[in-house]
């Protein structure tokens, strides 16, 4: 097996890290907080002192944001520095599409490899990454692409290429935009029929038997949100104000994702940035109408998939 390097220990990185170790990966770790660098030298990782130190045949990347990407990337001891032709840097952090392109031909620069990749973990990366049951949207140059499959699939279940290396960082961004349009319109609808004495999970049951499946999801989600796993309001926040900053680059306007950002922004002034985005949208709603939305609430656990053998899908323009 080649040896691995990954940077970034957090929410995502260091289950990611503590799978590849139980499928026998030679792993390089690194992370500006020593504590998780620390735990998986533990179990067998090499601590690595520096984003540099940590390159390997195959490094990855899993960090917050673009800032956090290049603040590894590039200078003395970020991954430029030591990556080598034949070498190939897989990006699965929450960077934008124009960073990446970015970062890709600066990777190429240096005549090694790139590919852009996103992680798609139902919002639950602590249930879903150690049992591997999340899907990975990746795009790149078919030859390191190819070379990169197996490890992929040892950590999810579904490896989803697509042609360029963007392209996984605009949908996954796409995806964000109608969760968080759609949680907006769930806390609405709810204050409004709360308002007339309406039960929401009355409304819930008509959607579900009139056969709205794609509308009974999302009401679904939202009256599931005080046991919801999914990702806190900052990471939507900071998913939202990514896509306002690509279209306006491309100069045009996105008149729906800024009305989202503005009750984001309201519900970070309210405190609420930890909360999973449908469970803050609803307490918003709740200081904004006066309303109490406690009673619109589904006590049911999240259900997750069950785990299954890896697949490999292509999709193409």
């Amino acid at each position: 097996m080649k040896e691995i390097g990954l940077i970034g220990l957090g929410n995502a990185g260091k289950p990611i890290a503590e799978r590849l170790l139980g499928k026998g990966h030679r792993l390089k770790v690194y992370d500006l907080n020593p504590g998780p660098v620390s735990a998986l030298a533990g179990l067998g990782a090499v601590a690595a002192g520096s984003a540099r130190e940590a390159v390997a045949e195959i490094t990855l990347t899993i960090l917050p944001s673009s800032t956090e990407v290049k603040a590894a990337v590039f200078g003395e001891n970020g991954v430029l520095a030591a990556v080598k032709p034949g070498f190939v840097l897989v990006d699965l952090s929450g960077t934008d599409p124009i960073f990446t392109r970015e970062l890709e031909a600066a990777v190429e620069k240096k005549g090694a490899d790139f590919l852009g990749a996103t992680l798609h973990a139902a919002g639950a990366p602590a249930v879903t990454i150690p049992r591997g049951i999340l899907s990975i949207v990746v795009g790149g140059k078919k030859e390191p692409l190819d070379a990169c499959l197996e490890l992929l699939k040892d950590l999810g279940q579904k490896i989803i290429c697509v042609p360029e290396a963007w392209m996984p960082k605009a949908m996954k961004i796409a995806v964000i935009m109608f969760a968080a349009a759609n949680g907006v319109v769930a806390a609405e609808v709810a204050s409004w029929l709360t308002a007339q004495g309406l039960d929401p999970k009355l409304f819930f049951a008509l959607l579900q038997t009139t056969g709205s499946r794609e509308s009974a999801g999302r009401m679904e989600d939202f009256l599931k949100r005080n046991n919801s796993h999914g990702g806190a309001l900052s990471n939507s926040y900071k998913d939202i104000r990514q896509a306002l900053e690509v279209a306006a680059s491309l100069d045009m306007p996105l008149p729906l994702m800024s009305a989202v950002n503005q009750l984001q922004e309201m519900g970070r002034a309210q405190g609420l940035t930890r909360l999973n985005t449908p469970a803050a949208m609803g307490r918003l709603y709740e200081i904004l109408t006066a309303q109490d939305l406690s009673g619109a609430a589904l006590e049911a656990e999240k259900r997750f998939p069950q785990s299954q053998e890896p697949e490999v899908i292509y999709l193409k323009k």
